[in-house]
């Protein structure tokens, strides 16, 4: 019998910058139920889709600043933040925030120094890119918050043994 205890860890790391800023996540780490060998065999699509969480990310500056986050996975796979040998977690960010204002979302990469397109109010985020907060120009501010939400999903398939998946998240940020 194969029982997986599914789990996903949060990585902040301190950003560089002039003004003092700080990177706070409401929760460090997201823990799922067991995934029972029933639920796992009787499967019927490609995929086990499991509950979305939802994780609620703050920066504080003590200045007004451009503020850019950057994600990346200590275990990738194929281009995505994996999740064990089976699974994937698709991050969505969404609900952004800067100085109390709402704002939109643009993707970015670290070579950028302005944004590159569009922006808009969710952002799928991609592995080893980042997200600037955007009214048309990119947004400076003291505070800005987000929400990622978190859909991890397993392949199915049969169930012989014990298995604890992990899957990471590393935000960085870019405070300028």
């Amino acid at each position: 019998m194969k029982c997986y205890l599914l789990l996903a860890a949060i990585g902040l790391i301190p950003c560089q910058s002039l003004a003092e800023c700080q990177l706070i996540a409401s929760q460090q780490k997201i823990a799922y139920t067991r995934l029972s060998p029933a639920e796992r065999q009787q499967a019927t699509g490609p995929w086990i889709t499991l509950p979305e969480k939802q994780i609620k990310v703050q920066v504080n500056c003590s200045e007004p600043q451009r503020i850019r986050l950057f994600f990346g996975s200590d275990l990738p796979h194929n281009g995505t933040f994996s999740f064990g040998s089976e699974g994937e977690m698709l991050i969505t960010a969404a609900h952004a925030y800067v100085d109390d204002r709402p704002v939109r979302l643009a993707s970015v990469n670290r070579a950028d120094t302005v944004l590159r397109s569009g922006s808009s109010e969710t952002l799928q985020v991609s592995l080893n890119e980042g997200l600037a907060f955007s009214n048309g120009d990119e947004v400076f501010g003291k505070n800005a918050s987000i929400s990622l939400l978190v859909a991890t999903r397993v392949k199915p398939g049969p169930v012989t043994e014990q298995t604890t998946w992990r899957g990471n998240l590393n935000i960085n940020l870019e405070a300028q």
